[in-house]
Parts: C-alpha cells; sequence; structure tokens
C-alpha cells in the first residue's frame, strides 16, 4: 500500500493544517470517528466556548433589559395617544378600572392613565431616543457576538454609517420576529383556541384538545423556524451558507418551542403567588432573555462549524514573520587566555633584565 502525501481531513483544522494527534485516541474521539453528528455537536461545543459563548449571552440578555424599557415607553405612549382620540374608549377602561379596584387605587390608577394622555408626546419623544440608542447598541452587541461564532471581527466589516443603518433594519426585524414567535403561542395557550372550538361546535370531540395541541406545536415550530432563520443568515456580518443555515434553523426552532412552552407554564406558575407576582416577571424575563440568546449562538456556531462553512471559511492571513540578523565575533575559548598569559611573561622578563643590571 502506497503512502499518502495528503492531509487526514478528519484532523485538519480551519487553517488547512493537519493536528497531532494519539495513536490510541480516547473513548470520545472513538466516537467522533464514528459519528459525522457527534463530530459536528463537539466542534460547536468548542467553538461556542472558545469563542465565549456564556459571556456574550449574558452580555446580550443585559442590553436586552436595557431596550426594552424605552419600547415600553413607546407602546405606552402609542396606547395613550389612541385613547385620547377614543374619548368613549376612554371613559370604557376608566369605569373598568373603578369598577374592579375600589377605593383610592382606582383613584390613582385612573389619575396615572390621565397624567399619561396628557403627557404622551414627552413620553414618545424620550421613548424614541432611548430606544433607539439603547436598540442600536442591543442589535450591535448581538451581532458582535453572533459574528464571533465564525470568527469574523464585526468592527473591520463595512463602515460605520453601514452598520448602523443595518443594525436598524436588524433592530425592527428582530422585534417583529420576537412578537410574532411568542404571540402564536401565547394565542395556542390562551382562551381563545378553547372559544374558537366551542364556537364550532368542537369542545366536546374526543381528543381534539390534544389535535389542538399538536397544531400549536407544529404552527409554533414553523413560525420559529423563520425567526431562526432571519437570526443565523442575517445576524451575522459574513455570508452563511444556505445548507448550513437552513439545517441550523429547524434545529433552532424546535429547541425555541420548547423554550417557549417552558416559559409560559413558568409564567403561570409565578404569577399565582403574590411573591412571584412582584418578582417573576423581571426574573423571568431575564432567564428567557438569557435561554434565547444562548440557543442563537449555539445554532450559529452549528452552523459555523459544518464541514461546508469550514470549507468556505476565510482565514486570516497569521502575522508576518519578523528575522532578525545579530552579528557576534567569537574568538574562541583559548585565545583571551593566550593574550594574558603572554603579556604576564613579558612582564616578569622585564622586571627580571632590570634586576640583574642593578647587580
Amino acid at each position: 500500500m502506497a503512502t499518502s502525501t495528503h492531509s487526514d481531513q478528519r484532523y485538519t483544522d480551519e487553517f488547512g493544517i493537519e493536528r497531532v494527534r494519539d495513536d490510541e485516541p480516547g473513548a470520545v474521539d472513538k466516537v467522533r470517528d464514528r459519528s459525522e453528528a457527534v463530530d459536528h455537536l463537539m466542534r460547536m461545543q468548542d467553538r461556542y466556548s472558545s469563542m465565549g459563548g456564556n459571556q456574550y449571552s449574558a452580555g446580550i440578555t443585559y442590553f436586552s433589559v436595557l431596550a426594552i424599557f424605552p419600547i415600553l415607553m413607546l407602546v405606552v405612549a402609542g396606547i395613550a395617544t389612541f385613547l385620547a382620540n377614543r374619548p368613549e374608549v376612554l371613559s370604557q377602561v376608566q369605569e373598568q378600572i373603578a369598577g374592579s379596584v375600589d377605593g383610592e387605587v382606582g383613584t390613582l390608577l385612573n389619575d396615572i392613565l390621565e397624567t399619561a394622555i396628557e403627557q404622551r408626546g414627552a413620553v414618545a419623544g424620550i421613548g424614541a431616543l432611548t430606544a433607539l440608542w439603547s436598540g442600536l447598541g442591543w442589535m450591535n452587541n448581538l451581532r458582535y457576538g453572533v459574528s464571533k461564532m465564525w470568527k469574523v471581527d464585526p468592527t473591520a466589516v463595512g463602515n460605520f454609517v453601514k452598520n448602523k443603518a443595518s443594525d436598524l433594519l436588524g433592530l425592527i426585524g428582530l422585534l417583529l420576529a420576537l412578537v410574532l414567535a411568542f404571540a402564536i403561542t401565547a394565542i395556542f395557550n390562551s382562551g381563545l383556541t378553547t372559544y374558537v372550538l366551542e364556537f364550532f361546535g368542537l369542545g366536546d370531540v374526543p381528543g381534539i384538545r390534544f389535535v389542538t395541541f399538536l397544531v400549536s406545536i407544529v404552527v409554533g415550530v414553523l413560525a420559529n423556524f423563520l425567526v431562526m432563520a432571519w437570526f443565523v443568515f442575517y445576524l451575522p456580518r459574513t455570508k452563511v451558507p444556505r445548507r448550513s443555515g437552513l439545517q441550523a434553523a429547524l434545529i433552532g426552532a424546535i429547541a425555541f418551542e420548547v423554550i417557549k412552552q417552558l416559559g409560559s407554564l413558568f409564567a403561570s406558575n409565578a404569577l399565582s403567588n403574590p411573591a412571584g407576582a412582584t418578582f417573576g416577571p423581571i426574573i423571568g424575563l431575564m432567564v428567557l432573555l438569557y435561554l434565547v440568546w444562548r440557543l442563537v449562538l449555539y445554532v450559529s456556531a452549528w452552523a459555523a462549524t459544518s464541514e461546508e462553512s469550514m470549507a468556505q471559511a476565510q482565514m486570516p492571513a497569521p502575522e508576518p514573520a519578523v528575522i532578525r540578523v545579530r552579528q557576534e565575533v567569537n574568538r574562541g575559548p583559548g585565545a583571551g587566555t593566550a593574550a594574558g598569559l603572554g603579556a604576564a611573561a613579558a612582564a616578569i622578563g622585564a622586571g627580571a633584565i632590570a634586576l640583574l643590571r642593578r647587580k
């Protein structure tokens, strides 16, 4: 059998260099050799860990929460504007508040509502400026973290104006995607589904609840697939191969649906007691966002470590080598010693001659 000079693709990194390995691989390496899926999973984990996936997920979660409050200000300003233009609806809302909450609390809530309507312009202006500032920072950090999963330097791509315009479009798309994904889950988990079934006389059909649940899961996964595909293809500041991106989006869609179902279960249980109603929403929101961004970074690392993506990746050239030439003169080990002995002998001889002349 002839000896091959080609590198083994199983042990070749993204730089095209075949790395050394043990002659007797361990149990994990043996499983990776037999299963491409396991090997791909391990490459994804290595990429996620080496590029700081956990740290980026936590940082993106912080910027997400920071950007939510200005967006809520815009939502409040929009509702206030709607109520200001519909006095009859405003009267009904105030009556509902007064009927639901007795005493001074109901009066206080109505006063807050009237204040929000009167100052809707200032709320909208402040909310728009802060939402634009925090939202662009949110999107920039999100795209930075996802680009790192592809080993791409986000600061070296495009110019400042182009990147900010792209981040603004991405922010709008991000909000629409999140609203779409969570709205579908909320609709199917609310009482609206029961009302529709009762309206069409299907509430007593055997197994209809299970069928409805399966339909909600399928519709939710389809919506999640669109959201995850947008995340995978748009967020990194590089070109994503189509096959790898779609495969990662499908995996992310299924995992995203699991996160949403667990989130809805947590919300229903946490809000059932006073402590959960007070601290549960913000804690649950932060945990949910952290899991979502971690999932986004994981699926991005999965797409970036596929064989298709690694074959098309353009790795940066290594730093140029610097060669410094030093000129040294080596006299040899005995040169200095011989010269010293000769000088000593000459001095002794000169002293002896001078002594003999005196005598």
